[in-house]
């Protein structure tokens, strides 16, 4: 009987280790998710973002963004206001390959950001999916030479895989952990339907670049560019930059408008 009960006792503590092991690598696996719900029930896009230095002097607030499709194409020749290149070619995890040229000629600029694109495949963990979005994000900037603190904005579009909202906010939330514990403060991109689709508008509490479309004319853009900087836009957010394109000599050329007067954490000052 001793000899059963030993034996009995050694299971139990076994399977005790067994399920304590199996949990510990269960959550090792599947990380909690980070995204938060408001109080009505929508799921909230939120970061602490890190410290920067105070803007000195003032930034023309226009600029411009450009990324791979530009890869052949003459840059905007003004050298003034600010300017965001994409860092990736279309999809986490890939390379834009001309981003060291482009960005040689955003940092003639005053000011400078990058952007990332996100995407959710559905499969496996969410939060770590976004983790490896960030860190993939890191490793690269380094590698390219930009400066810790940089900005870094999210593009969030339909033209890349999300299965549904929760996951969609998970991997964006711990994508936004990452870079910012890494320093560099965050914003989201979006044309609005596509952020209704992708989170069904989840709330935005960091800053906004919104997309509007194409123009026939810089004036027209211009001008719908200044009435939305006071309009709330997706996530029940004010805009601090808006984008709309035009068409010049058979390319797009994407025209960014900042939204008041403080660029500090939207991009970082080169001059």
């Amino acid at each position: 009987m001793r000899r059963i009960a030993g034996f009995l006792a050694s299971v139990s503590v076994l399977a005790l280790v067994a399920f304590v092991g199996f949990n510990a690598v269960s959550s090792w696996l599947e990380p909690p998710a980070v995204s938060i719900t408001t109080e009505d029930g929508r799921p909230l896009a939120k970061a602490v973002q890190p410290l920067v230095p105070d803007w000195i002097g003032t930034l023309d607030n226009s600029g411009y963004d450009v990324s791979f499709p530009q890869c052949k194409q003459t840059l905007p020749s003004a050298e003034v206001g600010f300017a965001v290149v994409g860092l990736n070619y279309g999809k986490p995890f890939s390379q834009n390959p001309c981003f060291a040229q482009q960005w040689t000629w955003a940092l003639k600029h005053q000011g400078v950001a990058v952007y990332i694109n996100v995407a959710d495949p559905g499969k496996g963990s969410a939060t770590r999916y976004g983790a490896r979005i960030a860190s993939d994000t890191i490793k690269r900037l380094k590698k390219l030479g930009v400066a810790s603190g940089t900005p870094v904005w999210l593009d969030i579009e339909t033209a890349n895989t999300w299965t549904e909202p929760n996951r969609a906010m998970q991997v964006i939330n711990e994508t936004m952990l990452q870079l910012t514990q890494a320093g560099h403060p965050v914003g989201i991109y979006a044309p609005p339907v596509h952020w209704f689709e992708i989170t069904l508008n989840a709330v935005v509490q960091v800053p906004v670049w919104l997309a509007l479309g194409t123009y026939k004319t810089s004036a027209a853009g211009v001008a719908d560019a200044k009435i939305a900087c006071e309009q709330m836009t997706f996530g029940d957010a004010l805009p601090s930059l808006v984008q709309f394109t035009t068409k010049v000599s058979g390319h797009f050329v994407d025209h960014n408008l900042m939204c008041g007067a403080h660029p500090a954490g939207l991009f970082a000052q080169t001059q």
